[in-house]
């Protein structure tokens, strides 16, 4: 069986998977990491290509010895990877050609990436939630308590929603997500969930929410009250990188089925990068034996992640974040970073003093050795908002492809930096989730230039109008028909968080 540690070395017994899955953070605020990998050889993904993506997924979780019973882990991929995805393939890849393929990853009930996730790991929280209830480890139900620039938000209040023993609150930006992303996240069905709109930007929102994870004398009183303990569905938890690792294994092993690539070639893989999370499953499954060449991060005009990777110095000092068509990606603190750092440097004294650095001076800068190590495996760039846009609208025409904004960056950058493989581009979402930037993009607009329309569900019928074989998907149209549920607008400090939480749970 796999135990984890933290990153900051400050949890003195390693934990089991299902402990990681219900602490969320780890205490101390460093993050949980596995001691070991499990090794996937190249005959492993051959052999993956032949199975449904259920049967890929329940092979991983398998191979990374957790703590849950192998029918139940069968079970459990079986019921995540099912007829919730509109596509049998459920991450099917896309050759578009010049050898570039496209990972999409939106099929889904939310039309996100996270999906992958979080279709999966509430089973696996509920799980360990009766397994800890039957040990008598605990009789405190969960409050899980999500940080959203977007769709992780829409993902987890979906996979959450009226599940037992379990609450879900789940915050976001202000102006800060889509029109539809919002309108997701604020019409979800469920007696168990809420909604804040946080005033500020992304980064302001997770720290309010780190800051609640990190006061006790809330944590206890949550305890005492409600009978609730803390956990995330935010990619610091564990639970969520653990099934983006699958999607990795699973596209390399239908291009090596296909004949896109020989078994045992390198590609390269171009993710569209804001928490760091997506693309640091990738380097997991790369050190697993996925044969990855290169990381290709792909960045927006909050390039933060681009300078780091140029110059081992990681600075938001000076830097003020910029509103962009890719609001998933609007993000200057990247949470994952952190476990990347861990891994590549091996001490864990030293990524809590650079840890420590950033929250004070909001700057730090790496070892020379580490840097190397960090350039042998990622290399960075970005796009700024107009280039983005007309992406979307010159692959359109080219290609017949429509994408969202956040692909459209990943794509462009591939064509910055991708050469000698077959690069894999990581499609996170779906267009429909942003309708009004893919209007500009079709219709050559400038960003952030008006569109004389009432609202995004009007945009998208013009998308349809304009892109031959665009549809909206249906799980969209049921959006449309659901009335908005929640409109609390918050500050975005912790004691306003935590009032609208206990307000709310005694409302319950």
């Amino acid at each position: 069986m796999t135990m984890y540690r933290d990153t900051r070395g400050l949890v003195e017994r390693p934990r089991t998977f299902t402990d990681t899955l219900l602490d969320g953070m780890a205490p101390g605020g460093g993050l949980y990491v596995p001691e070991r990998l499990p090794s996937l050889t190249a005959s492993d993904l051959v052999r993956l290509s032949t199975l449904r993506y259920a049967d890929r997924a329940a092979t991983i979780y398998e191979a990374f010895g957790i703590d849950v019973a192998p029918d139940r882990i069968a079970d459990i991929a079986a019921l995540a990877y099912a007829d919730n995805f509109d596509d049998p393939e459920v991450a099917p890849v896309r050759d578009l050609g010049d050898g570039r393929f496209v990972l999409e990853l939106w099929h889904g009930p939310t039309l996100a990436f996270k999906d992958m996730a979080l279709q999966c790991m509430p089973l696996f929280f509920s799980e360990a939630l009766e397994l800890t209830h039957a040990r008598g480890t605990t009789d405190l139900d969960f409050l899980i308590l999500v940080a959203t620039s977007g769709d992780t938000g829409v993902a987890a209040l979906n996979g959450f929603a009226d599940r037992s023993h379990t609450k879900i609150a789940v915050s976001y930006p202000d102006a800060g997500v889509s029109a539809i992303q919002e309108r997701q996240m604020t019409t979800q069905p469920g007696g168990n969930l809420t909604v804040f709109a946080v005033e500020g930007d992304f980064d302001a929102c997770q720290s309010a929410v780190k800051a609640v994870f990190d006061d006790e004398s809330f944590a206890g009183d949550l305890a005492r009250r409600h009978g609730l303990a803390m956990s995330s569905a935010n990619s610091i938890n564990w639970g969520r990188l653990l099934p983006q690792i699958v999607y990795y294994a699973s596209a390399y092993a239908d291009m090596a089925a296909r004949g896109h690539v020989p078994a045992g070639a390198p590609i390269d893989v171009c993710v569209p990068t804001g928490n760091f999370g997506d693309i640091l499953a990738g380097y997991y499954a790369k050190r697993m034996g996925v044969p990855i060449r290169r990381f290709l991060c792909a960045s927006n005009a909050n390039k933060v992640l681009t300078d780091f990777i140029a110059t081992g110095t990681y600075d938001i000092s000076s830097r003020d974040l910029v509103k962009t068509p890719s609001p998933s990606m609007d993000i200057l603190i990247s949470n994952n970073l952190e476990r990347l750092l861990f891994d590549l440097r091996g001490d864990a004294d030293v990524v809590r003093g650079w840890m420590d650095e950033l929250r004070t001076a909001r700057r730090f800068t790496v070892d020379a050795e580490t840097l190397t190590r960090l350039q042998e495996e990622f290399v960075g760039s970005w796009v700024d908002n107009d280039t983005c846009l007309q992406t979307i609208g010159r692959v359109q025409r080219e290609k017949g492809y429509l994408m969202d904004p956040h692909t459209a960056v990943a794509w462009t950058v591939a064509g910055h930096l991708a050469a000698d493989a077959p690069v894999l581009i990581v499609s996170t979402a779906h267009w429909s989730k942003f309708a009004a930037d893919v209007v500009r993009g079709l219709s050559g607009v400038p960003d952030g230039a008006p569109l004389n329309e009432p609202d995004d569900f009007a945009l998208l019928d013009r998308v349809v109008d304009m892109a031959p074989g665009a549809r909206i998907p249906a799980s969209l149209e049921a959006v449309r028909a659901r009335p908005a549920r929640f409109d609390t607008r918050i500050a975005g400090r912790r004691e306003d968080l935590e009032g609208a939480l206990l307000d709310w749970l005694s409302r319950g």
